[in-house]
């Protein structure tokens, strides 16, 4: 296909969004932002519509770039269907059914679907999406073409055609002293620690709310302890940001991402590029350079340039870019000699979890039976609750980066098969005649998948015998907190449990060593956040978002020695660690605001309860 015969319209980009929802968690895993039907299970109020410009007076056929969603987990019809219109004429195909294939993985994978044939003449004609159940269909793209050609559906296809049809400008955006690629906790601590200290800083975040796991799009409560020994000012800037209320799951309000917003707006040194996923690095010479990055609505291209970088994406996506070596799994126990690791290495990891919450209301409503298409429960295995908590993680068995998309459907699996169970077939549904769907987040909460090789790789027994080493910085207080299927949902629902265990090790607290915060390979490559350089073990502790907050803060120091000294992340550790040393004693939070801190410092997570 070429520009010639061939119109690519991106749905992000349509005029009026409706009541869509802009998704951008997936565009490295299959290559674009998309719009999600996110209704709850009542459909869209308002349709997403657009005006495209036709070159040529002809016959066009219809294909959209969509997927069937449920198709990993069930053969009934998914419930993830809408429609598109064309001048107001519907077409009669019903989208989101996918395109079917040998194996769930091929039926459930994007795909061109076909739509019908229209004569279009030259000029302004209208494009609508309309969907059909408020049950995440979803739409990438709509192409319109005289070509008889089928279009692929391979990542590899998909990228070629786009590029064919949708060229990409990059627009430069300058040269930074540090580039922080992630804005949850520790990258956002990162970059006012570094601004704070007279560095220019880029601050990169896919989406366009602060805070990762932290914020009101996961919703998520803080977890672990700040302002302690040995570097007892380190965490002022985590309780600058944080919100002042615990708890998972609860109202967007309850996560109060404006503090962050605030606190990034109020730093002249910080340039913030929200919704922007980083999407590939340049380096020369062993050392990044610059990295480019796509906007997740209009989908435009920048490249940001940098003398030192951090990965705080989590899931270590810079440091692969990069060509950093990075873990991911458990390791066996003959690699660090840990108690704790399984006898032979695998892919296992901890898992993601999608929080949700319903609330009891004095009008009924209904939602639709799930008996089709969703999880087959019944009344031995339904967990009746009105709140996801922790323990509703999936994903454990599958990898945390290239199914990321998968994994979190099949948190939206369970969370709408539960609740369509509560409210058509349990046998007390009186009780949830009143009952209503509140909110179902669409954005994982992990906990786990890449982490990032070091020049030392924290282990179980340097945290539990303890063993200090003399670079130690910003303190770990979790327990060691690892989480595993329960075996009472993990034996009727082998390989696609939702429910988990936490099995925890009690710990003193203890400093991460400083080389876990930079790259072996990368030499201008820091890392902050649950991608440092751990054992899978040793991550149990060490991944709580406080104390991934500090490492973004000591992190952010080391960025402005580097600039200042002319130094890399490893030549600190070698020359100039007293000089970090120094800036941890004072820290770089302020200290005349509210401290809010005191909720949820202990490991509480052994305990399941539905924490209402």
């Amino acid at each position: 296909m070429d520009r010639n015969d061939s119109l690519m319209v991106l749905a992000t980009r349509f005029d009026d969004l409706g009541d869509w929802t802009v998704e951008q968690q997936f565009v490295l895993q299959m290559g674009s932002s998309y719009l999600l039907a996110h209704g709850l299970g009542r459909p869209l109020g308002k349709d997403a519509r657009t005006m495209i410009e036709i070159a040529s007076e002809g016959d066009y056929h219809l294909w959209v770039r969509t997927k069937n969603w449920t198709a990993f987990w069930s053969d009934g019809k998914t419930p993830g269907i809408f429609r598109v219109r064309i001048d107001g004429q519907e077409d009669p195909a019903e989208f989101g059914i996918g395109c079917g294939g040998e194996t769930p993985r091929e039926r459930a994978g994007w795909c061109w679907q076909p739509g019908g044939n229209y004569h279009l003449g030259k000029g302004k004609h209208e494009l609508v999406l309309h969907d059909l159940t408020g049950l995440d269909g979803r739409c990438d793209a709509i192409l319109l073409t005289t070509s008889s050609e089928t279009p692929g559906s391979s990542l590899e296809s998909y990228k070629e055609l786009r590029e064919e049809l949708l060229p990409a400008p990059v627009e430069d955006k300058g040269t930074f002293d540090f580039v922080v690629v992630g804005g949850g906790m520790s990258g956002l601590c990162a970059a006012i620690a570094a601004a704070r200290l007279g560095i220019k800083v880029a601050l990169i975040q896919d989406r366009y709310i602060l805070g990762g796991n932290n914020s009101s799009e996961v919703r998520v409560g803080l977890g672990g302890q700040i302002n302690v020994n040995p570097y007892p000012s380190l965490g002022y800037i985590l309780n600058e940001i944080g919100p002042d209320r615990f708890g998972n799951a609860r109202g967007a309000h309850h996560y109060q991402d404006w503090k962050k917003w605030d606190v990034i707006a109020a730093e002249k040194n910080i340039t913030l590029f929200a919704g922007y996923t980083v999407d590939s690095a340049q380096t020369e010479g062993g050392k990044i350079v610059s990295v480019t990055a796509v906007e997740a609505t209009r989908q435009d291209r920048i490249r940001v340039s940098g003398y030192t970088f951090a990965d705080c994406t989590g899931d270590a996506h810079l440091a692969v870019m990069a060509g950093a070596r990075t873990m991911m799994g458990r390791e066996a126990r003959s690699e660090y000699g840990e108690s704790q690791a399984p006898e032979k290495a695998d892919g296992f990891t901890m898992g993601a979890s999608l929080e949700w919450y319903c609330e009891d209301r004095n009008t009924p409503c209904t939602f639709p039976d799930s008996f089709d298409w969703g999880l087959k429960l019944d009344e031995t295995t339904v967990e009746p609750v009105h709140r996801a908590n922790w323990y509703w993680e999936v994903g454990m068995n599958d990898d945390q980066v290239a199914d990321a998309e998968k994994i979190r459907d099949y948190g939206m699996y369970v969370a709408y098969s539960t609740f369509s169970y509560c409210k058509n077939r349990l046998a007390k549904k009186e009780d949830w005649e009143c009952t209503h769907l509140v909110w179902v987040s669409h954005v994982s909460g992990k906990r786990e998948s890449r982490r990032i090789l070091g020049d030392l790789v924290l282990r179980e027994q340097d945290l539990t015998r303890p063993i200090p080493y003399e670079d130690g910085t910003c303190t770990t207080t979790w327990r060691i907190d690892q989480h595993f299927p329960d075996p009472r949902n993990a034996g009727k629902y082998p390989g696609e449990e939702w429910m988990s265990i936490g099995v925890l090790t009690p710990i003193d607290p203890y400093a991460i060593p400083y080389r876990c915060f930079y790259s072996r390979d990368i030499a201008n490559l820091f890392m902050a956040g649950r991608d440092i350089s751990v054992t899978h073990v040793a991550l149990g502790s060490v991944r709580v978002m406080r104390t991934c907050a500090m490492m973004g803060e000591v992190v952010g120091m080391a960025a402005s020695i580097c600039t200042k000294k002319g130094l890399l992340p490893r030549d600190i550790y070698q020359t100039a660690f007293q000089d970090l040393v120094e800036l941890m004693k004072k820290g770089t939070g302020r200290t005349d605001v509210p401290y809010t801190q005191f909720y949820h410092q202990i490991d509480r997570t052994g305990h399941q309860a539905e924490d209402r």
